[in-house]
């Protein structure tokens, strides 16, 4: 037994993801100039699939017209079979618009037909994209069914076969001239089709014919490619309108975060980075890296982070497509807290850096290590953000919180009030030695001063 899933129009409903409103009747329309996909408003105001343009604009003036894409529809295709993936084995894709599940493993798995059928439904309806199913005793018998939107959800061949008896030829895979050829005999449905006798209709017509009733009714093998899991994550999203603020992106990108955040949780898997691409019509694609020291899967965390990069980012033009990648799952780890703690904290340490790296940049982001230097300017050193254990604090002077990169000559009068301390950064080196104190000027600042060998002095920082 088989289900055909059947979208009509998928890389329609898949635009209109990243509209905010879809009042507006919209249209496919492929390169002979006629009506492939409408939305549901292009539909309330009488188009069909099959029209031409001019009977288009006569009955809805305001339509809006866009192009069909066959390599875009066929990526969004294998979109949807991925994400069905995880409810579903063997799945095989019927491009350009369909898919083909069998169901005899996922009928023992779930525990019968209705089971099953309610947790991918469930599935199917959070993709938001219209489709028409059926089943059937082969491939080619399902999609007959959904083309002609049956909905049978059994197994029962007493409802099956009568309903693909009276199946209409333009349901089928006939050609038009085919059809046209048993329209003048007579013959409109598929039962009145297979009553002929195979000798008689072998003579008549070509070998296709019978190889299609062969694969129809399962005399013949019908070879499925069935699916193979992809690693990682990838999806595309094309914009029904142009972007130019770079804020208002946020919006569309929730739909694929949302994508990413219900492949984690099924795999019970989290994700550290994100590779964020922004497509334009006339310059390269502009790829931004976001990352999380700590690891999320859920599509919040991850749309907090991609605005902070999002925000003021200078766009060369208007974006029209958006894709997520992400290359690497990793195993969830729970983050746990003092049992005893005082103060519930809104956010983890590391979450706090994400936002800091994602907000500033992650070279701007770092943390001190010690080192084991008596002078200051060499006594720490910049690190990775929490990276690993740091040592006993020593137990030092008192230090000044404003340190200067180098130091500089002392131009101006200075109360000393504490001091000497004598330090030594190379040994015990006469020639190098410093003696510090701590003086104030007449502006009531207090600094860190130093005197050298030869009697010079100089500011090494300010105390707060």
């Amino acid at each position: 037994m088989f289900l055909y899933l059947h979208f009509p129009a998928l890389q329609l409903d898949h635009l209109l993801l990243s509209a905010a409103s879809s009042n507006l009747p919209v249209a496919l329309v492929d390169q002979q100039h006629q009506l492939v996909q409408l939305n549901c408003a292009a539909t309330e105001a009488g188009l069909k699939p099959q029209m031409g343009l001019a009977s288009a604009a006569a009955l809805c003036p305001d339509l809006q017209l866009l192009p069909y894409q066959p390599e875009q529809q066929t990526r969004v295709l294998h979109i949807v079979a991925q994400q069905l993936y995880q409810l579903s084995s063997d799945i095989a894709e019927d491009q350009p618009s369909g898919l083909i599940l069998r169901l005899d493993g996922m009928l023992k798995l779930y525990g019968g037909l209705e089971p099953y059928w309610q947790a991918l439904r469930k599935k199917l309806d959070k993709l938001t994209y219209r489709y028409q199913y059926s089943c059937g005793a082969t491939p080619y018998a399902a999609k007959c069914l959904a083309n002609q939107q049956a909905s049978l959800m059994t197994i029962d061949p007493s409802q099956l076969l009568p309903a693909l008896k009276a199946s209409p030829l333009c349901a089928t895979e006939l050609s038009d001239d085919m059809q046209q050829q048993m329209a003048r005999l007579g013959i409109d449905t598929l039962g009145q089709l297979q009553a002929l006798p195979p000798a008689e209709l072998a003579r008549r017509f070509d070998s296709q014919l019978l190889s299609y009733l062969g694969r129809l009714r399962g005399d013949y093998y019908h070879a499925l490619k069935y699916l193979q899991p992809e690693p990682g994550f990838s999806r595309y999203l094309e914009l029904l309108f142009d972007i130019s603020d770079s804020s208002v992106l946020a919006k569309p990108l929730v739909k694929l975060l949302q994508q990413l955040e219900l492949q984690l949780s099924r795999a019970n898997c989290q994700c550290y980075q994100l590779l964020l691409s922004l497509f334009f019509r006339d310059n390269p694609p502009l790829q931004l890296s976001i990352g999380s020291a700590q690891g999320e899967y859920k599509a919040d965390a991850w749309l907090q982070l991609c605005q902070l990069q999002l925000q003021n980012l200078p766009l060369p033009e208007p974006v029209y497509g958006l894709q997520l990648d992400v290359k690497h799952f990793a195993s969830q780890q729970s983050v746990t807290e003092t049992l005893f703690a005082r103060h519930q904290v809104r956010m983890s340490p590391l979450q706090l850096i994400s936002l800091l790296q994602a907000r500033l940049g992650q070279p701007a982001v770092s943390s001190l290590t010690l080192e084991n230097h008596h002078l200051p300017e060499q006594a720490s050193q910049r690190s990775p953000p929490l990276a690993g254990e740091q040592p006993a604090q020593p137990v030092f002077s008192l230090r000044p919180a404003f340190l200067l990169s180098r130091p500089q000559p002392l131009t101006e009068a200075v109360t000393v009030l504490q001091g000497p301390e004598r330090l030594c950064p190379d040994g015990f080196q006469l020639s190098t030695q410093r003696d510090y104190f701590i003086g104030r000027n007449q502006q009531g600042q207090w600094l860190w001063l130093f005197r050298t060998v030869s009697q010079q002095w100089y500011v090494h920082g300010w105390f707060s």
